[in-house]
């Protein structure tokens, strides 16, 4: 990211995750010199694999695009 200025990150948490937790994420993002308005960190209730939980399957799914617009 220090070298492709123009690069965005969607970072998708499920917030019942004790494999790779949240607030890991948000820590890394966060004490690492990323600016943050190139980060966007989205949440989900299911866990790591939010996509087996329908709700959170249609919210990743619109997350997605909405990033990629």
């Amino acid at each position: 990211m220090r070298r492709t200025t123009a690069m965005k990150v969607l970072v998708a948490n499920g917030y019942y995750e004790l494999i790779t937790p949240f607030f890991d994420a948000e820590y890394t993002f966060a004490r690492n010199g990323i600016v943050q308005e190139r980060v966007e960190l989205k949440y989900y209730e299911g866990g790591h694999m939010m996509y087996n939980r329908q709700e959170d399957l249609l919210k990743l799914a619109a997350d997605i695009r909405a990033f990629l617009k």
